[in-house]
């Protein structure tokens, strides 16, 4: 059996949808202060949810793709595979990487000091929360979407000073020794039982790149967000 590498294609593929957003850093002094960071996983994100988006075929479809369908879709995973993903998957890993991403940004544009304890009396609370955390198929494949949200809050008013929430769709794609100039999408596509055959780490690197994804995109805009205060 060929060996299947998985790649996360970061590219046009790359799906970000902003649902909220606050901006009140030019309000607030962050440079130097004491930030202390907090982590949380919503009860629905507790586990990875199974989300199968494969659309209902036209009569006249339905002999092409009933193959595709069934090779593509999660509803096809025995229970014992979906436990196995679900399993693999630490949403509480989910959260450190997209709080990682919106850290590094803290730290490289406002040069706050991060803080392990409350009882280092920190400025200001950084949340982030995994308000899910979803395994899509469909005839596109396999996907991961993280949606996460965060905020800054000043612990002396309890005022929101910024909050982000960002949603990330991960195509998973493999390479498994086909003929590179070949541009079959069915070449491309990673299936719900290909992942369901990975190892747990394997699976739950996955869907820590996309967090890693979210991550980034969230300390993206909270650099933009500092440039901006930054003018008025």
């Amino acid at each position: 059996m060929k060996k299947i590498t998985v790649l996360i294609s970061i590219a046009a593929a790359l799906l970000y949808i902003g649902c909220s957003h606050t901006n009140e850093l030019a309000k607030y002094n962050l440079n130097s202060k004491r930030v202390i960071f907090q982590n949380n996983v919503s009860a629905d994100a507790a586990r990875i949810q199974f989300v199968d988006e494969t659309p209902a075929p036209k009569e006249k479809e339905k002999k092409d793709l009933v193959s595709v369908l069934a090779s593509v879709g999660s509803d096809i995973l025995s229970e014992t595979s979906k436990i196995k993903i679900a399993d693999a998957v630490s949403t509480d890993s989910v959260a450190n990487y997209v709080s990682e991403g919106l850290a590094n940004a803290l730290v490289t544009f406002l040069n706050v000091t991060p803080v392990a304890s409350i009882n280092d009396n920190p400025d200001f609370v950084v949340e982030t929360t995994i308000e899910a955390c979803q395994l899509v198929t469909g005839t596109h494949g396999v996907k991961i979407r993280v949606h996460a949200s965060s905020r800054i809050i000043d612990r002396n008013s309890g005022n929101i000073v910024w909050d982000d929430s960002e949603t990330q769709t991960v195509p998973v794609q493999r390479n498994d020794g086909y003929d590179s100039n070949n541009s079959s999408t069915m070449n491309k596509v990673f299936t719900a039982v290909q992942l369901s055959s990975l190892s747990e780490k394997e699976i739950q690197k996955i869907v820590d790149d996309a967090a890693k994804n979210a991550g980034r995109l969230m300390g993206e805009t909270l650099r933009e967000d500092a440039a901006d205060a930054n003018k008025k």
